[in-house]
Parts: structure tokens; C-alpha cells; sequence
């Protein structure tokens, strides 16, 4: 198949930005829990964009190329976030020593599965240590698993693939064990799901979003201190 004209790749960002609000005006439609959750615009877009590049046999390197201008705008889309839990401030600060404990539970618990699993199923040092560090944003991932000496590609897909398992069935999960608190939804999707999860949240409401995005922040710092003593440790200790 011919591949597309170079001249016409300058459309690469308008037909996203298009996609994703014509998808997220679909979502704002669905009543149904379930159906909301699964047609996640972040998850569709994707999608779609996934098999326009497979069928239409279009390079994946002209498109990132040319698709950048989206990819600068994420740091400062994450530093975005600050303004919900800016509104929020007054009921985060009171359960902020709360926060920081449940994430750096959920930081030790992630890194401990991760490992276990790894050794279960005899997997190379490599995958094992590109899979320790996968409760954060993607940037802080890839520092830490560098550091650890893993796969950083193989991290940040990881990292992006958990992020949309938790903007899809996250909500649905806590609606099936009965888990109603705001509060406690919030820190859960901003540990377990970092950004992904935390704009998932605040679509579905402004105090999840806040308290997603202060335990996004918080596993972001605390990843960064904690990942790289304790996978060590585990390694040392138990292989």
C-alpha cells in the first residue's frame, strides 16, 4: 500500500485532537457504568490510531515525528492536575499523612508482586527489573528502571497498558466491592493508575480527581526513593 504524502503529515495533530474530543462527547453519552467505563476516549483513540497505522501501512516514526507537539504538552497537561487538588486542598490536607502511607504501601506492595511474579515464572533480570517500577508516571519510570538496569521501553508501555486497565474497569471494580468513598477511589487510581487514571478520575468527579492527582504526585517522589532500595534488597534477598 502507498504510504501517505509527506505533505499532508501536518495533519497528524488536528485528526487526533478531533478523534479525542468526538470520542469523549460519545462517552459523556453513555448512562451505563459499564459502557462508560469501556469506551474510555483515551483507550479508543488508541485503538483507532493503532489500526490506521497497521492497515493503511503507515510509519509509526513520521507519525511520532509529527505528533510531538502532543507529547511536549504532557508534562504540562500532569502539572494541570494541580488545580483540582488546589480546589480540593482543604479535604486532602487533613488525610495527607493517610495518603502518604496508603502510597507507599501500594509502591511496596506493587514492587513485591512484581518481584514474586518474576521469580515464579523465571523470568530474565531484565524483564524482572523493567517490571518493578510500574505504580508512577511514565517519566519517573523510566528513570527508575534505567537505574535498575531493565527495558525503559518495556516499562513506559507497561506503565501506559495499567493506566488504561485502571481507566476502564477501575471504577467498575470499586463499584463491585462496594468501595463509595471518593477519598479512597482517589488514592487508589492515582497510586495503581498514575495519569491515565487521574484524568479518568476527575472526569468522573472534581474530589477523586484531587486525591487521584496528590497520590499520583506522592508515588511519583516516592518511587523514586523507594524502588530503587527495596528491588535490590529482593534480589539480594531472595534469589
Amino acid at each position: 500500500m502507498t504510504e501517505l504524502k509527506p505533505d499532508i503529515w501536518w495533519l497528524c495533530v488536528p485528526i487526533i485532537i478531533a478523534l479525542f474530543l468526538l470520542l469523549r462527547a460519545f462517552n459523556t453519552r453513555m448512562k451505563n457504568s459499564a459502557l462508560k467505563s469501556i469506551t474510555n476516549p483515551v483507550f479508543l483513540s488508541i485503538a483507532i490510531i493503532a489500526l490506521l497505522l497497521i492497515n493503511l501501512n503507515l510509519p509509526y516514526s513520521k507519525f511520532a515525528h509529527h505528533s510531538q507537539l502532543l507529547s511536549w504538552l504532557l508534562e504540562p497537561a500532569i502539572v494541570a492536575l494541580a488545580l483540582p487538588l488546589y480546589q480540593q486542598f482543604i479535604h486532602v490536607r487533613k488525610n495527607l499523612l493517610l495518603i502518604l502511607g496508603t502510597c507507599s504501601l501500594g509502591i511496596v506492595n506493587a514492587t513485591f508482586v512484581a518481584f514474586l511474579l518474576s521469580v515464579f515464572f523465571k523470568v530474565p533480570s531484565e524483564l524482572s527489573a523493567s517490571v518493578a517500577a510500574l505504580s508512577v508516571t511514565t517519566p519517573i519510570s523510566l528513570i527508575v528502571t534505567d537505574s535498575l538496569g531493565g527495558i525503559s521501553s518495556l516499562a513506559a508501555a507497561m506503565v501506559i497498558f495499567i493506566g488504561l486497565l485502571g481507566a476502564l474497569f477501575g471504577f467498575m471494580l470499586f463499584k463491585l466491592v462496594k468501595i463509595g468513598s471518593h477519598e479512597s477511589q482517589g488514592v487508589a487510581m492515582g497510586t495503581a493508575c498514575h495519569a491515565i487514571g487521574t484524568a479518568a478520575a476527575l472526569a468522573e468527579h472534581p474530589k477523586i480527581g484531587a486525591f487521584s492527582s496528590v497520590a499520583m504526585a506522592l508515588s511519583a517522589l516516592l518511587t523514586a526513593i523507594i524502588v530503587p532500595l527495596l528491588y535490590p534488597f529482593l534480589v539480594n534477598s531472595l534469589v
